[in-house]
């Protein structure tokens, strides 16, 4: 399987839509340039655009956290998440990018379950990104879900319905 493959086998696993607003934080790191690289590159293939970086001030339906235990304790992870939250959609999420167990920089899974309820947010899945990493993938309680819906959103619920707009931009029955 060649590597551009195996990345857009990420951007699938990640969720990420031709729609999106995608966000990265922490992403710069010395050791991780290749993979986190071409993690960018297939991402941006399928949003259809350039991912943000932190700076950016845009509603966002995904954040890309990367984090290693040397980034800080579980109070740092914190306010981390805190900080990746400011802009995030309603029904957004945040994919926490660590390494795997057994690996360099892994974050303690006490700290790991001590931050994410503090910080709001509740953990929803778990997988394995390859080449020593994995994501979580974190979301709103359901009961917290207060913001008002991105029309990105409702587009996305009415084409699984099958009521959305097609690529034609004309609509299709029900």
């Amino acid at each position: 399987m060649s590597d551009e493959a195996v990345e857009d086998g990420i951007a699938d696993v990640l969720g990420v839509e031709p729609w999106m607003v995608v966000q990265t934080r922490n992403w710069s790191r010395p050791g991780d340039a290749d993979f986190l690289g071409g993690v960018r590159a297939a991402l941006e293939r399928r949003c259809g655009g350039e991912l943000l970086d932190e700076s950016a001030d845009e509603i966002v339906d995904v954040v890309l956290l990367c984090w290693r235990a040397e980034d800080g304790d579980a109070d740092d992870l914190v306010d981390a998440l805190m900080d990746a939250m400011g802009n995030l959609a309603d029904f957004g999420r945040i994919w926490l990018i660590t390494p795997d167990t057994g690996h360099d920089g892994q974050i303690d899974p006490d700290e790991l379950a001590e931050s994410v309820p503090t910080a709001g947010l509740v953990s929803i899945l778990d997988v394995s990104l390859g080449d020593g990493r994995q994501a979580i993938k974190l979301m709103f309680p359901p009961w917290r879900q207060t913001r008002p819906l991105r029309v990105s959103a409702i587009r996305d619920e009415l084409r699984r319905r099958g009521a959305g707009p097609s690529e034609s931009g004309g609509s299709r029955s029900p």
